[in-house]
């Protein structure tokens, strides 16, 4: 088998801008799946659009839902996905299935592994390079010269994968370092600013995605929910402290930059329940604590 000449990527084009600068991705086609919940008639337009897109040798389906898998069908001569994916109908379009372990990233690994008969190790996706890439570090003049700046993570998809405002506010409290707080949408931008009037934190003006890279990529620590900007901190190897209730372990490797702080009161250590609220009984002390271990 061989190693693909060009690597493209088909992503939501309100994420597409996570992948801007990476120099192993040699095109970004854009989708805009999102829009078939607001308007089904958008199905016949992002379906033209698609229809455009390169006709490709392979196309993996990392995704595994069923919208991603009829877009890979569409645009590839042969589709690649796994056994167990979210959404089983997607199998149905498959050329190729994969059997892999359920961990988030490390079933990744072993589909390229397999696809490409390579030899990656789980150590080298643990210790692995920074993969994320920005242009415009815009939020420059908010960071201290003076003391460590310190980013918080506080929204989420789900509000049960939320750290208490009034807990960031005691860890902001109890910090004399240069607290910035990014958000996104209305609900994080009201927590943001709740912990700011009662803290020394500070919240930053909105932003794109170009420069949320920017900003965590050149924080001193990261501390965050479970939720895509805190795995930036991650992905670029920063010092990142990663707050988990009901979230599983196995969506993440620990290294070197990166701790996780499981709840002890979890119900369960490896799997997903909406009705668990255990990221309330994380204590700021453990947090301190977890700080301490990046001085």
């Amino acid at each position: 088998q061989f190693l693909p000449k060009k690597v493209d990527w088909v992503v939501e084009e309100n994420f597409a801008e996570i992948l801007v600068g990476n120099p192993n991705i040699n095109s970004i086609q854009k989708v805009n799946l999102k829009s078939f919940k607001k308007n089904k008639l958008n199905i016949f337009g992002e379906y033209k659009k698609v229809k455009k897109f390169p006709k490709y040798e392979k196309v993996i389906d990392f995704q595994g839902l069923i919208k991603s898998a009829i877009i890979s069908k569409i645009i590839s001569k042969k589709t690649i996905g796994r056994i167990d994916v979210r959404e089983s109908l997607a199998k149905i379009f498959y050329d190729e299935k994969l059997k892999t372990s359920n961990h988030t990233i490390d079933r990744y690994r072993e589909m390229i592994n397999q696809i490409y008969n390579l030899n990656v190790s789980k150590e080298e996706f643990i210790n692995h390079k920074p993969f994320l890439f920005y242009k415009n570090f815009n939020t420059k003049d908010f960071f201290s010269k003076t003391k460590r700046n310190i980013v918080f993570i506080v929204g989420s998809t789900a509000k049960n994968r939320q750290y208490p405002t009034k807990k960031w506010i005691e860890l902001a409290n109890k910090l004399d370092e240069n607290i910035l707080i990014p958000f996104g949408g209305i609900e994080e931008e009201k927590i943001a600013f709740e912990i700011s009037e009662k803290s020394n934190a500070k919240v930053l003006p909105k932003m794109n995605l170009d420069n949320l890279k920017a900003t965590i990529s050149n924080a001193d620590l990261v501390i965050g929910n479970d939720t895509g900007p805190t795995y930036i901190g991650w992905a670029n190897n920063i010092p990142t402290i990663l707050l988990y209730g009901t979230t599983p372990v196995s969506r993440m490797f620990e290294n070197k930059t990166t701790k996780i702080i499981k709840s002890k009161t979890a119900k369960y250590l490896d799997k997903l329940d909406k009705e668990d609220y255990s990221i309330n009984d994380i204590k700021v002390e453990e947090i301190l604590e977890k700080i301490d271990e990046f001085k």
